[in-house]
């Protein structure tokens, strides 16, 4: 039996066939306003946008918050597929099956990554996105030591994507989920996803999710899989300067493959953007949509 999903006003939840998977979906504001795509990360679910989804809500944007198959109240899926370009799949039918042919798109941590893949391979359902704390999949062009020391960085995912009884990977999840904003003052409020990172479905959903990663698609990137390609779509990323991922050369160095870009590094900021600084974000999101900045709600 799934937990109780969290209250907040405004938001409403429903259940789309996707690819013959029930996805769950929050969604806030007025159903006819443009649609803005918010996609969680791990160890997340759409929870991780209820700061944002109002300001959107209130400037006549349709927020959809839809939970990665798996994860948060939606189905697990039979084929216990968790590759990436999957994962785009589904959000290509979701919005399909929600009747829209363009939307924004607002992604953190995996929902960034699938993000950046979706703008690769569907730029036109994409009219522009805001990307969070994950650099784009374009390798470097010098491959030096110290990109090969960044991979290093990437050592956490092993013990997710290991193979170990239930109970010992529920404690590992929630180790490595502090570990993730160690280097932050902020303190994410765990218990949300906590008691849905609890049930077993879910945890075999986060081995998979890195497992997939780290044996198929970390090669292939590797190999140089997005290597001369480049993003049409307008991109605004952000991250912040204490998060485990982040070097000073993030920032620019993803402009040399993305026609309209800017980027900007946030002071103090670790990794759980969309909770520590929700009114910046919310101003960053709403001026690059074009809409006025909402009135702080918090120092």
């Amino acid at each position: 039996m799934p937990p109780p999903i969290p209250h907040v006003d405004g938001v409403e939840h429903t259940e789309v066939m996707v690819r013959g998977l029930r996805v769950h979906v929050a969604a806030a504001g007025p159903a006819t306003g443009p649609p803005v795509v918010l996609q969680h990360g791990w160890p997340q679910h759409w929870y991780e946008w209820r700061h944002l989804m109002g300001p959107l809500a209130q400037a006549g944007y349709r927020a959809i918050a839809p939970d990665f198959r798996g994860f948060g109240w939606s189905e697990y899926p039979p084929d216990e597929d968790f590759r990436k370009d999957t994962l785009v799949d589904d959000v290509i039918a979701l919005c399909r099956e929600l009747g829209y042919d363009r939307i924004s798109y607002v992604g953190h941590d995996w929902g960034c990554w699938v993000g950046w893949l979706l703008c690769l391979r569907e730029p036109q359902l994409v009219e522009r996105a805001v990307m969070l704390s994950v650099r784009a999949p374009f390798p470097p062009d010098d491959v030096d030591l110290a990109a090969l020391g960044r991979l290093a960085r990437l050592a956490y995912q092993i013990p997710i994507s290991a193979p170990m009884p239930i109970p010992a990977k529920q404690v590992s999840l929630r180790l490595i989920g502090a570990a993730l904003n160690r280097n932050s003052n902020f303190e994410l409020e765990r218990e949300p996803y906590a008691i849905v990172l609890s049930q077993p479905s879910v945890t075999r959903a986060s081995t998979l999710l890195y497992r997939s990663f780290l044996t198929r698609e970390l090669p292939a990137l590797i190999g140089g899989r997005y290597r001369g390609q480049r993003i049409g779509v307008p991109i605004r990323f952000l991250v912040g300067e204490k998060d485990p991922l982040y070097y000073p050369e993030m920032v620019e160095e993803q402009a040399l493959h993305i026609d309209d870009y800017a980027g900007e590094s946030l002071s103090d900021v670790g990794h759980f953007i969309p909770e520590q600084v929700p009114d910046l974000l919310s101003e960053r999101v709403l001026s690059f949509l074009g809409a006025p900045a909402p009135t702080p709600s918090r120092a």
